[in-house]
């Protein structure tokens, strides 16, 4: 358990996580490239459909957990810690799918939705 995420994510240069959606939300807002390990048993795989996603966009790299091994892990570490432009430039795109007015824009469709009644 981590008590100050936003802390840990600031000094984080790459996150190794599962892909719930409000992860994957903080890594966005945060700006930092993650190695994703969906949770294989979450409903309806959600959490690899999240890792695709972030994946599709260049900021995070999907490791399906079934049959990863630490020394699977320990090579993508290696690889991506090797190569400090492309962190960087998952961190942008990470950065780039944020959606920091996301709650207004709920409520402003609801309104729309409300008043088109």
């Amino acid at each position: 358990f981590i008590a100050d995420m936003a802390g840990a994510y600031e000094w984080a240069d790459l996150v190794v996580c599962r892909a719930g959606a409000l992860t994957v939300a903080e890594l966005a807002a945060a700006g930092r490239p993650a190695l994703l390990i969906p949770l294989p048993h979450a409903i309806d795989d959600h959490q690899t459909a999240n890792a695709r996603f972030l994946a599709s966009q260049g900021a995070a790299e999907l490791l399906p957990q079934h049959g990863l091994t630490s020394d699977d892990l320990t090579q993508r570490l290696i690889v991506l810690f090797s190569n400090p432009e492309m962190l960087q430039q998952m961190a942008v795109n990470a950065r780039q799918q944020a959606k920091p007015n996301a709650t207004q824009d709920v409520v402003q469709a609801c309104q729309e939705v409300a008043h088109a009644r």
